[in-house]
């Protein structure tokens, strides 16, 4: 397993995080996690285009949650294939802010929430649509951002369409500092980072 020096207490070392994170890449070490997370047999931003909605599988809804952490297969299944294809029209789509859409969807009591779907879903979902744009939120992530002192305060409490709007503010400033092309390098960072920190 690849290796990264930690952060010293007092800064951290961007050029080693990077190259230890390019030489997973380079290695391998990543290709699993980037199977499970990413890949599909065809394009799932595809799936997401507001004409490709109303035909939405459950097969590709099974496979969108499990591609986002989802661990509640079960519970995620009662929702009718209807109520999913809803909520990820209202979160893509809807004109309103981003931070009330993602609230949305990211509660289960909100207007479009799921059972068994949470924060993870909505970020995911964003993310396959536009990664330049959007990061997706996961425990990993926050374990990252944590150890290297760049978590939100509060993350979790509050309103949790600013809560992403703060998470987002700080994976921008960690893809620019490594120089990553987009937000799912930043989540295969944040995956290994955290891996790392546990080990």
């Amino acid at each position: 397993m690849v290796t990264a020096r930690q952060p010293s207490s007092t800064s951290t070392d961007w050029e080693a995080l990077s190259h230890a994170f390019r030489q997973a890449v380079a290695s391998g070490e990543l290709d699993s996690f980037r199977r499970r997370r990413w890949t599909y047999a065809d394009d799932p931003a595809g799936w997401l285009e507001q004409e490709a909605l109303a035909t939405l599988a459950q097969s590709q809804a099974d496979a969108l949650y499990r591609g986002a952490g989802g661990r509640q297969i079960t519970k995620f299944r009662t929702n009718s294939i209807a109520e999913v294809r809803d909520a990820i029209d209202f979160l893509l789509y809807d004109i309103i802010k981003l931070e009330n859409r993602f609230e949305e969807c990211a509660l289960e009591t909100g207007g479009f929430g799921l059972v068994g779907a949470g924060r993870e879903w909505p970020s995911y979902l964003l993310t396959l649509r536009e990664p330049t744009l959007f990061a997706p939120w996961s425990p990993h992530t926050e374990r990252a951002l944590r150890g290297l002192r760049m978590l939100p305060p509060g993350l979790k409490q509050g309103h949790p369409g600013l809560c992403y709007i703060d998470l987002l503010d700080a994976t921008q400033v960690l893809r620019v500092r490594l120089g990553l092309p987009d937000f799912r390098a930043v989540d295969e960072f944040c995956y290994l980072n955290a891996r790392i920190r546990r080990a």
